[in-house]
């Protein structure tokens, strides 16, 4: 394995957030149940930037994982791509051409992201607009599943794992960031509080906090830390490590073996 050298200059590590301010849930009108459709796609950025906690740390880190995992003539898989942020960004990262696959059920997101990547002309994207359990996946070297699978229906978790482990190249990554329930009450209601401040604190009233949490009810459904992490061993792979958690998220690598 090749470890990165070093990160690339300061102005080439922002992300590429692009699309209008976030105030959907100021208004009675916005999606309930929350679903990816175009009034999200459209303040999509701003929303996760605000409303997720190391988010930017989180693709940062990926980067840098990316730039050592990544094998030429294999394959990066972005399982819930969204509006491309993510790709966008490892494209600037990588040193050497490669080979893209954003999947996404929603098709304005979809549309968001061809367009933030179209100046990525080094780079091949292929982009699928279609369930994930419909998703093939074959000789990756990189999977990044972002925020993702807390929207899966809990009886397809440990199936979608099993697949990701399947279609990765011995030595690959599987690269996971998710929000985490504690199993343990007091410390679950804690972290929400300070979850809600945090998004207080990054502008959001207390009515679209509650409208939101009200939106996502039985569409996130988070797994404990403890549970997400026996399901990626399950699922075949022998090498977990969490390297990133602020409370209620986290982000976790799994490597498969040789």
């Amino acid at each position: 394995m090749q470890i990165s050298e070093n990160l690339q200059s300061p102005e080439r590590q922002e992300l590429n957030l692009s699309g209008g301010s976030d105030d959907l849930f100021d208004s009675a009108l916005a999606p309930k149940p929350f679903c990816f459709n175009e009034q999200v796609a459209a303040v999509f950025d701003d929303m996760i930037s605000r409303s997720v906690p190391l988010y930017k740390d989180a693709i940062k880190a990926l980067g840098i994982w990316t730039q050592s995992y990544y094998r030429p003539s294999t394959k990066i898989f972005d399982l819930g791509c969204s509006t491309g942020t993510t790709m966008e960004y490892l494209a600037r990262q990588l040193r050497q051409s490669a080979s893209f696959v954003g999947i996404d059920n929603s098709a304005p997101m979809l549309e968001r992201a061809r367009l933030k990547l179209e100046p990525y002309q080094e780079h091949d994207f292929d982009f699928f607009c279609s369930d994930l359990s419909d998703t093939k996946i074959l000789n990756a070297s990189v999977v990044v599943m972002n925020y993702t699978m807390q929207f899966l229906p809990l009886n397809d978790r440990a199936k979608m794992l099993t697949k990701i482990h399947a279609g990765l190249n011995p030595g690959g990554l599987f690269f996971m960031s998710e929000k985490i329930r504690s199993e343990h009450t007091p410390i679950e209601q804690i972290s929400t509080a300070i979850y809600e401040q945090f998004k207080q604190d990054n502008g959001y009233s207390r009515t679209a906090i509650e409208r939101k949490k009200e939106a996502l009810d039985k569409v996130l459904v988070p797994c404990s830390l403890k549970e997400k992490i026996a399901m990626i061993e399950q699922a075949g792979f022998e090498k977990v490590q969490t390297i990133l958690q602020w409370h209620n998220f986290v982000s976790i690598v799994a490597i498969k073996a040789n």
